[in-house]
């Protein structure tokens, strides 16, 4: 993904779209997403995008599978959500309620192990019980292969900022609620969650693009920002970026990591 500027003088995140369908995350996920799918998968990987929204990273994924998959098939790409009516990619689509226990195990009992790369994008803060979450997110993933799980920044520069002046994190507060952001989690909390599950994190990178300094039309809104760009020099752990992106290895924690394919296969 391409460097961008670390100033912005943009009033609002305005809608983006990928072929028509609406890129219901924040600015450049979809695209880090994809070039980590491009570094770490096989040309013939099966994915499952657990909680794909209207699926424009499922139609994403679907088109660079079949632009490098030579004598493959290609990226075999499953799509899973509770609105089958909001889906539009050209993928197919398993309809599912993830805080339906029954359901789920249902759903797991079909699929274990099956596939060589499991997304969760933007659903952790979704569900009642993450760590229920990302055990269900372990069953679907083939030993050795690949989670992908990224989660609203609540440790961000601006999210601090909202924390400080009105105690609650960016993109949980009330109204997030409704929409149903239930689930704050901070990234050292979800390295813990994973070792927990027995799991390896390879890494934890700041996703989304968040300027270092944000000017706002509203010169209260400005202002604050300001106080949080000159307080992001003394801030610690992860400050950059909209959301997180966990990518994870289904193997222990202490299993020694390495790439156990090559791409170009």
């Amino acid at each position: 993904m391409k460097k961008l500027k670390q100033i912005s003088v943009l009033e609002t995140k305005e809608a983006r779209y990928y072929k028509g369908i609406r890129i219901k995350a924040d600015w450049g996920l979809h695209e880090q997403i994809s070039d980590i799918c491009i570094k770490y998968l096989r040309k013939d990987a099966k994915i499952l995008d657990f909680g794909c929204g209207e699926g424009a990273l499922s139609q994403r994924l679907y088109d660079i599978g079949q632009s490098r998959k030579k004598d493959t098939a290609g990226w075999e790409i499953t799509s899973v959500d509770l609105n089958a009516e909001d889906f539009k990619a050209n993928t197919k689509f398993i309809q599912l309620d993830f805080n339906n226990k029954e359901m789920v195990n249902g759903f797991i009992a079909d699929h274990e192990g099956k596939y060589d790369l499991v997304l969760g994008i933007e659903v952790i803060e979704h569900v009642e019980n993450p760590w229920e979450y990302l055990r269900s997110l372990k069953r679907l993933t083939k030993y050795r292969g690949w989670i992908i799980v990224s989660t609203p920044n609540i440790t961000s520069w601006y999210s601090r900022v909202q924390f400080f002046f009105f105690g609650r994190f960016h993109q949980f507060g009330d109204g997030d609620r409704h929409y149903g952001h239930i689930n704050p989690i901070a990234a050292d909390e979800l390295r813990y969650i994973v070792e927990k599950c027995n799991m390896k994190i390879v890494k934890i990178e700041e996703g989304g693009y968040l300027p270092r300094l944000w000017i706002r039309k509203c010169c209260g809104e400005t202002l604050k920002n300001i106080f949080g760009f000159v307080w992001s020099f003394r801030m610690k752990g992860v400050f950059r970026g909209w959301c997180i992106i966990a990518l994870i290895n289904n193997v222990p924690p202490n299993h020694f990591f390495q790439m156990t394919h090559s791409v170009n296969k």
